[in-house]
């Protein structure tokens, strides 16, 4: 924890691109590392309007150097606080975790049977079905399946409404909990350690 602490005041006053690099190959290196189909980044930095405009300016160098797609599930481009909201992925990794039979059955009555197994078609679904859940206030809690997260997992916290769950880390667990606590420890260690070698060449 006092790593992950260290390195988020180390970069809060760097150059809005510097800050987007480094968070993005920080808490994206699960899956830059190919050890998960993908991360939820909120790109947002309070009273930082440039936000938006330096991730537009700098996305194809990092998608390059970070071997990875991105894809803007929401975006705000104006005001002090402009926020994009991205998935970044590897898209044959996306593509086994979600055309897998256990999350497509989840997945297809919900809408996404028209996409035709088409990645960008699901992500534009899914970015559809955020839209709607600010107005109707119903979070499409299936973007766990977009992150590697276990479908039964996924289903049990649908099920549960979030509530019970076996083990909590990186996503509440409801069923393999010796299986999960291995894969957070996995995923803590790939951040810890971008997060430790950017310390390093700060200091």
């Amino acid at each position: 924890m006092r790593i992950m602490l260290t390195f988020m005041a180390l970069i809060k006053d760097k150059e809005t691109g510097e800050f987007i690099e480094s968070l993005l190959a920080c808490f994206a290196a699960p899956t830059i590392l190919g050890l998960k189909p993908g991360n939820l980044i909120n790109l947002r930095r309070a009273g930082d309007g440039n936000v938006a405009a330096a991730w537009s300016s700098k996305k194809e160098e990092l998608l390059r150097r970070f071997k990875v797609d991105a894809f803007a599930l929401s975006s705000r481009m104006t005001g002090e606080d402009s926020a994009v909201l991205l998935m970044l992925y590897k898209k044959e990794l996306l593509a086994r975790a979600i055309f897998a039979r256990e999350a497509w059955a989840m997945l297809e009555p919900l809408g996404y049977g028209r996409c035709a197994s088409s990645v960008e078609l699901c992500l534009e679904h899914l970015k559809e079905r955020l839209k709607q859940a600010e107005r109707e206030s119903d979070f499409p809690h299936e973007v766990g399946l977009f992150l590697g997260y276990p479908p039964e997992d996924v289903e049990g916290f649908i099920r549960n409404k979030g509530k019970r769950p076996l083990a909590s880390g990186y996503w509440k667990v409801y069923g393999d909990v010796r299986r999960a606590r291995k894969t957070f420890r996995t995923f803590e260690r790939a951040e810890r350690s971008v997060a430790m070698s950017l310390i390093r060449k700060a200091t």
